[in-house]
């Protein structure tokens, strides 16, 4: 299937800027999945090696390059499905530019059936990172059925229909990077008493974010040793207690940017951070972008551009 890209750029703009807006959140029966951002960029080259605590999936339109996975190089190429999961370094090179659409989510562990957690638990640790010819695969013909909403300015769009095509694919990127929704999980996984403990120590960490949050504070919370708790975001967070912290301090600031009209000041005060300043620091080294430019920039352009 080939794709004039001239076509699809004019509507990049406007998906960017209404799904961010309002798709920030999947709900269907037993399932919930929190969206952190949707994108669709014209053209991306090369990035830095990095990684997320969440998935972050992208689909090739047009150009070429390739996707590099801790030491591992994929091609890229129009219809190219690939998938970055929870704590694995990865990065994209392309010397004539990508045309991408790309979305990150995590699963909500509040709100969830213990089939879908398996099978997001497994996505995570098996997932297939590349997937070639995905135009004529689920997640690729549900993108294009999702940029097909936004090809007229003049064109109303139904919030009914883009969270049914969104939740729809989400779960197809599911099922085709990994075993999808059909293996019974196993009884070690489903009560491993470290899954559970991680888990309280997300929630306390996410309901105090704009209090100090150290190691011994949150380990003392949950009657543990600082040195166990370590060990539990490593084995299951796939990251270090304090870059999960300041991921959830920046995703909570995101979110205040984008829905919000705080000052820049009293958001990072409110999520937590020692000044301005260090907030700045952070939130950029982060996402590559201040917090005024990300919040210009999402409303007036959405993600539009790799030099952002």
């Amino acid at each position: 299937m080939l794709i004039d890209n001239h076509l699809f750029v004019s509507f990049y703009k406007r998906a960017n800027s209404i799904l961010n807006r309002t798709l920030n959140r999947l709900e269907q029966q037993d399932l919930t999945v929190h969206i952190h951002y949707w994108g669709f960029m014209p053209r991306h080259y090369d990035n830095t090696e990095h990684k997320h605590s969440f998935f972050e999936a992208c689909y090739v339109l047009t150009g070429s390059g390739s996707y590099i996975e801790d030491a591992t190089e994929f091609p890229l190429q129009p219809g190219t499905m690939f998938l970055s999961r929870p704590g694995v370094q990865h990065r994209i090179r392309s010397k004539e530019g990508l045309s991408l659409c790309y979305v990150a989510f995590e699963l909500d562990e509040t709100a969830h059936n213990e089939l879908y957690a398996a099978a997001f638990r497994l996505l995570a640790k098996q997932g297939i990172p590349v997937l070639q010819e995905g135009q004529l695969q689920a997640p690729g013909l549900l993108w294009l059925s999702l940029l097909s909403q936004f090809h007229s300015v003049d064109k109303t769009y139904s919030p009914h229909v883009l969270n049914s095509i969104a939740t729809s694919l989400i779960l197809s990127i599911a099922a085709a990077h990994g075993p999808g929704f059909y293996q019974e999980p196993s009884g070690t996984e489903v009560h491993d008493e470290g899954t559970s403990m991680f888990h309280q120590a997300e929630l306390f960490i996410k309901d105090n974010l704009n209090e100090p949050l150290s190691l011994e504070r949150v380990a003392g919370h949950l009657h543990i040793t600082t040195r166990h708790l370590t060990r539990l975001f490593r084995k299951y967070g796939h990251q270090s207690f304090v870059h999960y912290v300041q991921e959830q301090r920046v995703q909570k600031a995101k979110h205040l940017l984008l829905h919000t009209d705080r000052q820049i000041k009293e958001i990072a005060v409110f999520c937590g951070f020692e000044s301005v300043h260090y907030f700045t620091r952070v939130f950029t080294s982060k996402l590559g972008v201040t917090p005024a430019r990300f919040r210009r920039s999402q409303f007036s352009e959405g993600r539009y551009d790799s030099e952002l």
